[in-house]
């Protein structure tokens, strides 16, 4: 079983293909309260001081802390394309 810093660093690095408005996406971050929650991405946003991305995704699933149409923004290191 990998450590969580090993998945996420391994999410990370093979993350050459970044996901593009329209795409469908799933979070892979067991560690995020919406793990698991999925979409279809409508903005990508570049981090201050070269810091990396984030993707905002509008939900298309429900969970415990989430809604279906509910928008969330997260690194491109926590989502995986779906």
């Amino acid at each position: 079983m990998k450590l969580l810093h090993e998945y996420i660093q391994e999410v990370f690095q093979s993350h050459h293909d970044e996901p593009r408005i329209g795409d469908a996406v799933v979070n892979v971050n067991p560690s995020c309260k919406h793990f698991k929650s999925e979409g279809i991405v409508v903005a990508i946003t570049e981090l201050p001081g070269d810091a990396g991305k984030t993707a905002t995704y509008v939900c298309s699933n429900d969970g415990p802390t989430w809604s279906r149409g509910g928008l969330l923004t997260k690194t491109l290191d926590q989502l995986d394309p779906l």
